[in-house]
């Protein structure tokens, strides 16, 4: 078995399938990288232009936190055979990161205090997580799950993996940048950074979930010491959030039937 895809492997044609099948993978994930900060940026524009309109919402929660996402690194993941979770190496650093990555975040930062201070209603509370599960998974689904599978790097190859942690902490540099519309540094820095140990989190984990919650649980507790969401429509938060569900739901239906039809 081994010598047969040895053979295979090394056949000229079948290395030329896999770097194009590896090229056209890369320029769709980069492509798609543009469009979500293009979007993320115009919705943000649109919102402050607009004092959050309907048409803000809409286009925050259903286009860019739904479609763009969490539908398109679904759909490359299907498309490429592509896997949420990669090996561990070191689980006892990989939770040390992320732990590092919340208490730094929410609260060394005050954060956590802040919205202890704030005594939100439950309701609100739900509003928050309605709104910002989908956008924490798009985050999430581009940051650990297209940038690692786009690399394809291997525990073994250090260039590859100090690679992947950077490429991470760049991800969430600029998306917090564009979130600011070019005018706060110092959180696009603060972000790299939380980017950074997430990342170095991911790489000795390689559980997409564990760190997707770390993750959910940095940005729904910063954004409620923000407060600036108070008023968001409830009704697009549970679309959004249903949207997303729904994506995931047949992503899970997709992996049973290919999981099932392997055992035939």
């Amino acid at each position: 078995m081994y010598i047969i895809f040895k053979h295979v492997w090394f056949h000229p044609a079948f290395r030329i399938y896999y770097m194009r099948v590896k090229t056209k993978s890369a320029f769709l994930v980069i492509f798609s990288i543009a469009v979500f900060y293009i979007v993320w940026g115009v919705s943000q524009l649109i919102s402050i232009k607009t004092q959050y309109s309907l048409l803000s919402s809409l286009l925050f929660s259903i286009v860019f936190t739904g479609l763009i996402g969490c539908f398109i690194p679904i759909y490359f993941k299907n498309k490429f055979r592509w896997s949420y979770n990669k090996p561990d190496s070191n689980r006892i650093a990989g939770y040390i990161f992320l732990g590092l990555a919340i208490i730094f975040s929410t609260i060394f930062s005050g954060a956590l205090f802040k919205v202890v201070e704030l005594k939100y209603s439950w309701i609100l509370i739900l509003k928050y997580i309605l709104l910002f599960f989908p956008m924490s998974l798009g985050i999430g689904l581009f940051a650990f799950l297209l940038i690692p599978n786009t690399l394809q790097y291997r525990k073994n190859n250090i260039i590859k993996s100090v690679l992947l942690v950077i490429s991470i902490s760049i991800f969430f540099f600029l998306s917090f940048y564009i979130d600011s519309l070019f005018q706060d540094t110092e959180l696009a820095a603060i972000m790299g950074f939380i980017g950074l140990l997430l990342g170095l989190g991911y790489y000795f984990l390689g559980n997409f979930r564990i760190v997707y919650l770390s993750l959910f649980i940095i940005m729904l507790v910063n954004t409620l010491a923000d407060n600036k969401y108070d008023e968001y429509n409830f009704w697009i938060a549970v679309v959004s959030t249903l949207l997303s569900l729904t994506i995931l739901m047949f992503d899970f239906i997709q992996n049973r039937k290919i999981k099932n039809r392997n055992l035939l």
